[in-house]
């Protein structure tokens, strides 16, 4: 039985909320914990210098502090897998690019966007460019601008039928992002993703 519109929205909700938590807790574990672990690395490879007798288990100290601290880098992007945390919106577009043939990128945007909207703004491009391939689509074309906001704007020739229905679901995870998406269809289809900066009250 298909979900009523509200009941979408409400489960569309939840996942935005549970990846924003999951993404929280990897970016703490990359910001936080991370550079503890490498400091106290530091701290330990200064006292095998100045005790050469302790060499030994500090040696082995240093070895499980290793193993500690890929584990924590694994988790970390486990929890926040979007590449946006690893070079940026721009990296990663160019990246998703890469990988599939028929995609362009052309980005000229200047405004600068907190990473977890660069996370989402990359998953919902990523999710029109992959209904766009499941469509048909030999040829798509990805242009991203803005200097106050960031508007990508997604055109491809795949067949244009469900292609609104197909993206429901990421047009809800959007929004919940304050991420604005639109489709439009005719002799083919263009998704058009937008985000406006907010800007601080001055004092």
């Amino acid at each position: 039985m298909p979900l009523r519109k509200s009941e979408a929205e409400a489960l569309a909700t939840l996942c935005a909320q549970a990846s924003a938590e999951l993404t929280k807790a990897g970016k703490a574990l990359h910001d936080d914990v991370g550079p503890l672990l490498t400091a106290a690395g530091l701290r330990l490879q200064l006292a095998r210098m100045d005790a050469p007798d302790a060499a030994g288990p500090i040696n082995e100290a240093l070895q499980i502090l290793d193993k500690a601290m890929d584990q924590v880098r694994a988790l970390s992007q486990k929890l926040h897998p979007s590449p946006t945390y690893r070079g940026g919106l721009k990296n990663a577009l160019l990246q998703l690019a890469e990988q599939q043939a028929g995609i362009s990128v052309i980005y000229s945007a200047t405004a600068k966007v907190p990473v977890e909207i660069a996370a989402a703004l990359y998953e919902a491009t990523s999710a029109a460019v992959s209904e766009a391939a499941r469509h048909g689509a030999a040829r798509i074309d990805v242009s991203v601008k803005g200097t106050s906001g960031v508007r990508i704007r997604i055109s491809d020739d795949g067949r244009t039928s469900g292609r609104t229905r197909a993206l429901s679901i990421a047009r809800r995870l959007a929004r919940e992002a304050g991420i604005i998406v639109e489709i439009s269809t005719g002799k083919s289809t263009i998704v058009s993703i937008s985000y406006a900066v907010r800007r601080s009250a001055r004092r």
